[in-house]
């Protein structure tokens, strides 16, 4: 379900859970609601903060996810340039390994931000297997000559390493950025604290709007939180802009040289 959808869908509800506690007081006898006020109203203190520390730290854990996915998305520009760079000092030798990394960063181009429904793909075993095997296959196929050679091929072979590790975490990261259910406790919490909370407003036009922006509220928190955990997807999102310049830029460069080669 879309995260607009599940956020209207919490919001109403948190706001149905109020209406139906100001219908209780139609039922409970005024005296009952009157002795009771003060228990109901500790316990609702109680969710209160309970749910404000629990949606402010999801919140906030949502937001680290962003900024953690874009600082590393972040680090991959350089390590790219590090590395074509050394393959292209390196000599002809490496130019398939500048074609190979190109076509490797169109892949997590794909991966992460390919597909628009389902957001970023796991890397499989096997597909993890595959690349180091890939990445050994081709280093070791190199045979410097010089001190200068040895030096760059070092270089690249650590940074195109770094580049698949950094990748692989991005993705693993993504898997399940919340524990299983908390969403959930945090929906029946909302709904328990605006089910007291309706049970003793006072039944008026101020108090049924008071509770309407209320769970709006909490439905714009629940949006916020799954919207910033997936950064790939959806309306709050990270921009292919980069890695697409990046890419650009390789391309220009393996036509520049392919009439020469």
């Amino acid at each position: 379900m879309h995260p607009l959808y599940r956020a209207i869908f919490v919001a109403a509800i948190t706001f149905g859970a109020s209406l139906v506690g100001m219908a209780l007081q139609w039922e409970v006898p005024a005296d009952v609601l009157t002795a009771s006020k003060g228990s109901v109203g500790a316990m609702t203190g109680l969710v209160t903060l309970l749910l404000a520390l629990v949606l402010g730290l999801l919140v906030f854990t949502a937001f680290s996810v962003f900024t953690t996915q874009r600082d590393e998305a972040y680090s991959l520009g350089p390590m790219v340039a590090e590395v074509d760079l050394a393959l292209e000092l390196y000599g002809p030798e490496a130019a398939g390994g500048r074609a190979g990394l190109r076509g490797a960063l169109q892949r997590s181009r794909t991966r992460f931000f390919g597909d628009s429904e389902r957001g970023p793909q796991q890397f499989t075993f096997e597909e993890m297997r595959t690349i180091f095997l890939s990445q050994n296959s081709f280093f070791d196929r190199l045979k410097p000559e010089t001190e200068t050679q040895r030096g760059l091929l070092a270089t690249a072979r650590d940074q195109v390493r770094k580049l698949a590790d950094t990748q692989m975490l991005m993705a693993r990261q993504l898997a399940n950025p919340f524990p299983p259910h908390v969403l959930t406790v945090v929906i029946c919490w909302a709904s328990a604290l605006f089910l007291g909370n309706g049970l003793v407003a006072a039944t008026n036009t101020v108090s049924v709007l008071a509770h309407l922006a209320g769970a709006v509220s909490i439905g714009i928190a629940i949006f916020l939180i799954l919207e910033l955990s997936h950064p790939y997807t959806g309306l709050i999102r990270l921009s292919p802009e980069g890695i697409d310049r990046v890419l650009e830029i390789l391309s220009q460069t393996e036509k520049k040289e392919t009439p020469a080669s």
